[in-house]
């Protein structure tokens, strides 16, 4: 398994919800496979003394690190729509009243 189709499946985990066997299904692993990896995962998140994270603060390092991402992708966007010369913002295709 790749680390981006890991990537996928940790997310259809924790956003969509979805569970183990579905998550299997959706990307033809085993079940086995894909809970080992979760369980891993969120190993890897607790701290070593074994305490949770302040919720406040592991919150506020996901919203800085989800604002960091937008604007990444809106640099991309309009450095793309520069180089190309075509605003991708823009809804092709909508129809104007006259």
């Amino acid at each position: 398994m790749d680390k981006k189709q890991a990537v996928q499946i940790m997310h259809d985990r924790t956003v969509k919800q979805l569970s183990y066997r579905s998550l299997g299904k959706k990307y033809g692993v085993a079940l086995s496979t894909i809970h080992r990896m979760i369980n891993s995962k969120q190993e890897e998140a607790l701290p070593e003394d074994g305490t949770l994270p302040d919720d406040v603060k592991t919150l506020k390092e996901e919203l800085r690190k989800e604002r960091l991402k937008n604007e990444l992708l809106n640099l991309v966007i309009d450095i793309s729509s520069k180089e190309l010369g075509v605003d991708l913002r823009k809804k092709h295709g909508t129809r104007r009243s006259k």
